[in-house]
């Protein structure tokens, strides 16, 4: 099985004080042990490595894109144009929501994976349909 890794789990995974740390770690953990692995859009990457860069630091930054790039439990997906394409549309769609530009991508990636669950904080997957933790 193969879950997405959105932003917001990536910060309450790495985060020991942020109020769905403990949660997302044993998500993590029971997921792991039944087998999955988790899909990172490069997006979610590029979004969550300037956020810490940013609000904590360029070191923390270098060590947490580190440990992401060498590890086995990740699998780092690429944007392709027709996510770009689909994430246009998706972000017009949702017009009346504050649904970023980010996640719309993210949903485009999830579907040409034929993902439907995200490990995410962010209700904006409920939104689009998705299984979210919660």
């Amino acid at each position: 099985m193969r879950i997405f890794l959105d932003t917001s789990g990536l910060i309450a995974l790495s985060d020991r004080k942020d109020t769905n740390h403990e949660v997302a770690g044993a998500y993590l953990k029971t997921q792991v042990n039944a087998g999955a692995r988790f899909v990172l859009g490069r997006n979610v990457l590029v979004e969550y490595i300037d956020g810490v860069t940013k609000r904590v630091s360029k070191q923390k930054a270098t060590e947490e894109l580190d440990n992401i790039l060498n590890s086995k439990l990740l699998v780092i997906e690429p944007v392709s144009g027709t996510d770009w394409n689909k994430a246009i549309q998706y972000f017009n769609k949702y017009d009346d929501q504050r649904i970023d530009l980010t996640d719309c991508l993210s949903f485009a990636i999830m579907e040409r994976l034929g993902l439907n669950t995200a490990l995410t904080f962010d209700n904006d997957f409920k939104t689009h349909g998705f299984v979210v933790v919660s």
